[in-house]
């Protein structure tokens, strides 16, 4: 993910995440979750606080930043500029993923490496990255070679027909929906407890690059990702690898140096072949324009040694007002077989914005210009197929202080105070939600809950996030434009342990009814 830019002093940071966001990669050494900076994202999560980023678009692998992209730690994003307001960077993490002023949150977050370094859950530093993303472009493409001569990898059935998992719900859409799991918090989801049903494809969250060209597990257990990749193929759903996250730009860029890139990818193939996985997701933090050669050059060299396999990436939502240097995708497009937008955590308390959605699918403006679909349509101009391209859908929200009570609402000092891992939807479900307080934006097509005065644990008084009318809003539009499905970041904070069994996996079950159906 990218981060914020300055345009006329006024900071107009795109979107987290991630997902997850986005974003940025989860997953630090061992130990456990991750959250460095606080911004996440490995499927597109802005990183918390202000980061830079350029043109506004997501970095590729990652979540825009309020001006730019989205990106971990706030660090710049091509452009160079960062965030005003400073990028908070770990501190900010800590705090739960506010986001500073002018700057990104790290909604989406993935945890970045460091985090999970510390063994921790990722909500302390807060955000996960949204993006977590990435999605199995595969099941759509059911592995036919994907623009580019690109063989795609996964066969149709990965592709996830989910009528041929013998699924209920009538005849499968043929879209594919990939949820990233964080390796960092096994003991969050239990896989035994996964709701197959709504996936056809999930992804380990991270394999973080090293300098040397080889990889570490976020979390580091490698016994949990042959489990994992054992229950996904019981279940007729594809495992893959994502590789990076949040503030993994760095770990890419001397993996991919010259002198480490052959051994780089040979240890990506060689994850392939050893653990069983049937793809890699590339998930570069933040993305930027100079790192697009070597991203492609990634892609064919796993595919020259591997042609079977299916590549995804991760990429960024776009701000309106700023735009984005959309012009090396047809490149990324011919090398990878799905690109998944990180749409969630797509907003923050910036400098020339209102209060905002974490995942609008419709409506922008000059002070709320996020939103899914213009973010499609930009993508969709610039050459990307639709039946490559796939949405966000985040399995967390955004919480606003006071006086902010609902979108689209001056801010008047309100500020961000947390996002991805701290107000997971399993936390908002158990500790804030009541019937009385959710409503419906009827324009934007996603809930939020509303109080009015500050709701413990911590000080909500406006929260965004995505639900099943939600899910099913985005269901109907992924079909209506013939896009190629849905991510989620991150499946571990969607589960409702202490709800009824059948009842645990309601945002996957909603998936499975109005996307893959």
């Amino acid at each position: 993910m990218e981060r914020i830019k300055l345009l006329s002093l006024l900071v107009f940071a795109t979107l987290v995440g991630a997902n997850h966001g986005c974003g940025k990669s989860g997953g630090g050494g061992g130990g456990g979750s991750i959250a460095t900076g606080g911004a996440m994202a490995s499927g597109g999560v802005t990183s918390q606080a202000g980061e830079s980023g350029t043109g506004g678009t997501v970095a590729n692998g990652g979540a825009t930043s309020l001006g730019g992209l989205p990106d971990s730690g706030g660090t710049t994003s091509t452009g160079g500029i960062t965030a005003s307001g400073g990028s908070q960077g770990g501190a900010d993490a800590a705090v739960g993923g506010s986001t500073g002023t002018g700057g990104i949150v790290a909604s989406g977050g993935s945890r970045g490496a460091t985090d999970a370094a510390a063994g921790g859950s990722a909500a302390t530093g807060g955000t996960v990255a949204s993006g977590g993303s990435r999605g199995a472009t595969d099941a759509a493409a059911g592995g036919s070679t994907g623009a580019g001569g690109a063989t795609g990898g996964a066969s149709g059935a990965t592709g996830g027909s989910a009528g041929a998992r013998g699924l209920d719900g009538g005849t499968a859409s043929g879209a594919w929906s990939m949820g990233y799991y964080a390796s960092w918090a096994p003991d969050q989801y239990s896989i035994s407890e996964i709701e197959w049903s709504g996936l056809t494809h999930i992804a380990m969250a991270f394999y973080l690059p090293n300098q040397d060209g080889s990889m570490t597990l976020a979390g580091g257990n490698p016994q949990l990702a042959i489990n994992l990749i054992a229950a996904a193929h019981a279940n007729g759903v594809k495992a893959i690898a994502s590789i990076g996250g949040a503030d993994s730009q760095s770990g890419f860029q001397t993996a991919t140096a010259s002198g480490t890139v052959a051994t780089f990818a040979a240890n990506l193939v060689s994850l392939l072949i050893t653990t069983g996985y049937d793809g890699i997701d590339i998930d570069w933090e933040p993305m930027d324009k100079t790192d697009e050669p070597a991203v492609i050059d990634t892609a064919n060299r796993i595919r020259k040694a591997k042609p079977g396999a299916l590549l995804t990436i991760p990429i960024g939502a776009i701000n309106v007002n700023l735009g984005a240097d959309l012009s090396g995708y047809p490149a990324i497009v011919a090398a990878y077989d799905q690109l998944n937008i990180m749409s969630y955590g797509q907003a923050g308390a910036w400098s020339g914005w209102k209060s905002w959605h974490s995942s609008a699918l419709y409506h922008t403006d000059s002070a709320t210009p996020i939103s899914i679909d213009s973010t499609v349509k930009l993508y969709l101009a610039t050459g990307v197929p639709a039946a490559k391209l796939g949405i966000g859908i985040g399995f967390y929200g955004l919480c606003y202080s006071s006086p902010v009570t609902g979108p689209d609402q001056a801010l008047n000092g309100s500020t961000l105070v947390a996002s991805d891992g701290t107000i997971s939807y399993a936390n908002i479900m158990t500790k804030y939600y009541s019937a009385s307080a959710r409503q419906w934006d009827s324009l934007a097509r996603v809930p939020y809950l509303s109080f009015s005065a500050p709701h413990a644990p911590d000080g909500c008084t406006y929260i965004s996030y995505d639900d099943e009318q939600s899910i099913a809003e985005k269901g109907t539009y992924v079909k209506a434009k013939g896009l190629g499905g849905v991510i989620q970041w991150e499946l571990n904070e969607g589960y409702l342990s202490s709800a009824a069994a059948g009842q645990r996996n309601p945002l996957l079950k909603a998936i499975h009814d109005n996307v893959l159906h």
